[in-house]
């Protein structure tokens, strides 16, 4: 996998965990936390569309860990 599909299918992770953080109500108990990860969804795309996939595939992952955290948090996933 070449670092543009990488960074791509890291984007759509994000997108899906964030929507089942949503789902679980947990937007406005983590308000903070839900719009740094937020911000750094919005900076991954913004580098993918640069082409800058290094960039892209690093905020991705730094906004991943962050709503992770909080699921693993309220046990909603294992950790």
């Amino acid at each position: 996998m070449d670092e543009k599909e990488r960074a791509g299918k890291d984007i759509e992770k994000l997108k899906s965990i964030m929507e089942e953080f949503k789902g679980f109500g947990y937007r406005d108990k983590y308000r903070n936390a839900y719009t740094w990860a937020e911000n750094y969804l919005k900076d991954a795309v913004h580098y993918y569309e640069k082409q800058e996939y290094f960039a892209a595939f690093g905020c991705a992952n730094y906004a991943y860990g962050i709503i992770d955290g909080i699921l693993i948090t309220e046990g909603k996933k294992e950790g």
